[in-house]
């Protein structure tokens, strides 16, 4: 089939092509400066009207939007890039007859979490969901691989035999492996009409939950080194760190970031193992494989 990937750039829309093209699908990557005969030019930022993408969608027959930023800012609008433009693209690709679309979301969506990052993919995610399409919802948990970003900061975090965590690390994950989710992508590709799994919201998340000094701390024992000392951040540390990343983007922690993170992360993962047709990976084997 031929697939629109939105976010192919991306550390998720990158293992998402993989695994399609492996599974013979034709890849159509949106980005913002294409320089390839298979990529198109797609701005989020600016592409909020449906008229802009039915041209692009000639042709297609699948959509999926693997856009994601996790901080706001005037380079990288929340709103337009998880908001307004997805649903633009969806109106066209319902307009243009595609038959199907996926939506990478996060899990939180829909729990009342106060932050842009959250209502802005609820906002979207509930529109896809008006629509007379057979559409997917992925809410992924923290997404861990060799060249995800969050993974290389914690493997960077765990060399160290005492870990400094906001709260001592005590927020409640359910880490999920950019396969797992890569798979489950294309199993709803291939589905047929009549799948269960298709006009639903599937929670990934990995085989088991652990905190986040669980998760971190596991980057280190894995590797057969001791168990960390985990120690908690000061409160006005952590308040500065987010003051600041309010105001810088690259930094890793904002007010945003941090109140998702203190909401935790887990959920019922009876949808993603079946559709996945195994128990997902634990982040404990991450290392060892």
């Amino acid at each position: 089939m031929n697939i629109l990937l939105c976010g192919a750039s991306g550390f998720v829309g990158r293992h998402l092509e993989a695994a399609l093209l492996a599974d013979g699908h034709q890849v159509i990557r949106g980005v913002r400066h294409p320089k390839n005969a298979n990529e198109i030019a797609i701005d989020y930022r600016r592409d909020v009207d449906s008229h802009t993408w039915l041209p692009r969608l000639k042709n297609i027959d699948v959509v999926i939007n693997a856009i994601g930023v996790l901080r706001d800012s005037k380079a990288q609008p929340m709103a337009n890039l998880h908001d307004t433009a997805p649903r633009a693209l969806f109106a066209a690709a319902a307009q243009s007859g595609i038959r199907r679309i996926v939506q990478i979301s996060a899990l939180g969506v829909g729990h009342n979490i106060p932050t842009a990052y959250m209502q802005s993919k609820q906002a979207a995610d509930d529109y896809l969901q008006t629509l007379n399409v057979d559409w997917a919802i992925l809410r992924p948990s923290l997404i861990y691989g060799p060249d995800g970003a969050s993974t290389r900061m914690f493997m960077l975090l765990a060399k160290s035999p005492v870990l400094m965590l906001p709260g001592a690390g005590k927020q409640v994950v359910q880490p999920v492996h950019i396969e797992d989710i890569a798979q489950a992508v294309c199993k709803l590709v291939s589905a047929p009409a009549s799948s269960t799994h298709l006009r639903n919201v599937i929670e990934c998340v990995g085989a088991e939950d652990t905190t986040l000094a669980g998760h971190i701390s596991s980057y280190r024992t894995q590797q057969g080194k001791r168990t960390p000392l985990v120690l908690s951040t000061p409160n006005l540390l952590v308040e500065g760190m987010a003051w600041l990343g309010d105001r810088i983007p690259a930094m890793p922690l904002g007010h945003d970031t941090l109140e998702m993170l203190n909401s935790g992360s887990t959920g019922d993962g009876a949808a993603f193992t079946a559709l996945l047709g195994h128990v997902p990976q634990s982040y404990r084997n991450f290392l060892k494989g």
